[in-house]
């Protein structure tokens, strides 16, 4: 399952933009004290891998880079790989942009959700340069001042590459881990090294408007080749919120390597229409590198993205284009389809009694999808009842009831049916305590008003006996209306129970509700027409 932001509030609880804006800002004051003199960029271009920290996706880059709270695409491969878990498809993006100083970009990346609930992807950046003049200097280290001879040597290529194996997975509802594995390769003028790097990843949910993203890249990375270059321990935070139904996103990023300096950007998507985005965004604030905007098309299953890039080196301009297709059956309907199958199992162990046996269905199914509250309460009240009944196997009447009353109480939709068919198990064994406290446990929940105590007569007494000699000592003792519930506790169980219609009649008739009182009369003289004293009292009303 993909992280959830339910879009609906608890009880006594409530979301608030501002809230979430308040929380951003001090997660920021945080992240900025790593470096009290930020040059927010201006010294961090020349390390190891710089490259990796641009940006890709024609989205993402249309942002202003400000990506690492959102990454809910294929792209998150490059990003935040906790962000995989927020797709529902499989998903290829492509990408192919051109960068100020004639540099090429490439990225493709393709992300695969699993039955498990992980989700994998696989990703590729190259960018590449050439015509890159290659120059000798000679000079006399005993003699700085002295002239220094220039020899030109042609030109040269640069090309830098990353392929990426990523995986992100929910540890909770709302919080989501990842890992990406990496290895950076680089040639330039014919000299090459190699960076194997693992990145470490979360997303957390915070309500319906707030989503962040903390993660730490390079946490470590084994080198070989030609060169000394390490690639930096690097950590990112991003910021997402979503206002007007979803309809515009608003990111804050930082970066911070740990030997460089602070770039922070910001960025913005607008849905004009359901198919059409627009978006905006700035690089390396307050001194800002680079200036941002683009649009987004999306057509079901297929996404084009374009961004334009100013960049400070003057009115110089970078375009990228990304395009991505999904495809494939979502997690969530593969997840349905999963629940289906396992409840349906489970309803079988149910009819059978076979109560353990259908909580390892249930778990299965929460286990396929963890967001279903309906199989969570479920699986919680079968726990509930198995921890004094763990099995009703076989044709007798008591199993037979103790079913019955188990799954309506597992349903939840019809208790009362639950609590008869329970009393009818504990009518026909009153010494069963396991019996009788699973049922004062549903009698409870169902809000029984008199719950169902130990029978206290001789031997043969049941518990409609019971029933029937309290509804008579109500009579003698003035409470009528008690007299009534309790008759009636015992019709839910036998209709035609005689002895609790007569206590009934006489509870209606001494509280003055004469046409009930004849109702219930009447309806013990159908099923015993000889009964005399039951003709007088009909007689007396009359």
């Amino acid at each position: 399952m993909a992280i959830n932001e339910a879009r609906g509030k608890t009880p006594g609880q409530s979301y608030r933009p501002a809230a979430a804006l308040a929380a951003a800002a001090g997660f920021f004051f945080a992240f900025l004290a790593l470096n009290p003199s930020p040059a927010f960029g201006r010294e961090s271009g020349g390390q190891a891998g710089s490259f990796l920290y641009y940006g890709v996706g024609g989205r993402a880059l249309a942002m202003g880079g400000a990506y690492y709270g959102i990454s809910d695409d294929a792209s998150a491969v490059y990003w935040n790989p906790a962000g995989l878990t927020l797709l529902q498809r499989k998903e290829v993006t492509l990408m192919q942009a051109t960068l100020p100083t004639e540099a090429k970009m490439m990225f493709f990346s393709y992300a695969h959700p699993t039955k498990k609930g992980s989700v994998f992807g696989v990703g590729m950046t190259q960018m590449s340069a050439s015509g890159f003049e290659k120059v000798d200097v000679l000079y006399d280290p005993n003699n700085p001042t002295a002239e220094q001879t220039v020899t030109r040597g042609g030109s040269f290529d640069a090309k830098e590459q990353v392929m990426a194996l990523a995986w992100g997975k929910n540890i909770t509802e709302t919080l989501a881990f990842g890992l990406t594995v990496k290895q950076v390769s680089r040639a330039v003028a014919g000299k090459s090294d190699t960076n194997q790097s693992l990145d470490v990843g979360m997303m957390k949910g915070m309500g319906p408007y707030y989503r962040v993203g903390f993660g730490i890249q390079n946490v470590f990375a084994l080198r070989k080749g030609e060169t000394d270059d390490k690639l930096p321990v690097v950590i990112r935070v991003g910021n997402s919120f979503r206002f007007f139904k979803d309809r515009l996103t608003i990111a804050l990023d930082g970066t911070k390597p740990m030997t460089g300096d602070v770039d922070i950007r910001f960025g913005g998507e607008y849905w004009v229409v359901r198919w059409f985005a627009f978006r905006f965004g700035l690089m390396g604030i307050p001194d800002i590198q680079e200036t941002d905007f683009g649009f987004g098309l999306k057509f079901n299953s297929f996404s084009l993205d374009i961004a334009q890039g100013i960049h400070d080196l003057g009115a110089s301009a970078s375009t990228r284009m990304g395009v991505s297709f999904r495809f494939g059956q979502s997690r969530e309907d593969q997840a349905s389809i999963q629940v289906r199958a396992f409840v349906a199992e489970g309803q079988e162990a149910f009819n059978e009694g076979n109560f353990a046996l259908a909580a390892q269905k249930l778990n299965q199914a929460l286990d396929a999808q963890p967001g279903n509250k309906q199989v969570s309460a479920m699986l919680g009240r079968l726990m509930a009842a198995t921890s004094f009944v763990s099995q009703a196997m076989g044709g007798e009447e008591v199993q037979s009831n103790i079913r019955k009353g188990v799954i309506g109480y597992v349903d939840g939709r019809d208790m009362r049916q639950s609590v008869n068919a329970l009393r009818h198990a504990f009518n026909k064994n009153v010494k069963d305590e396991k019996v009788l406290n699973l049922l004062n446990m549903v009698e409870k929940e169902a809000g029984v008003a008199e719950i169902t105590r130990r029978v206290d007569g001789p031997e043969q007494f049941t518990w409609v006996d019971q029933k029937i000699f309290d509804a008579r000592q109500s009579v003698y003792d003035g409470k009528y209306d008690m007299a009534v519930r309790r008759s009636q506790d015992v019709l839910d169980l036998e209709p035609n129970n005689i002895t609790a219609l007569e206590v009934m009649g006489s509870g209606f008739f001494m509280m003055e509700q004469k046409d009930k009182a004849l109702a219930v009369w009447r309806r013990v003289l159908e099923l015993d027409p000889n009964n005399q004293a039951v003709k007088e009292f009909i007689q007396r009303l009359k």
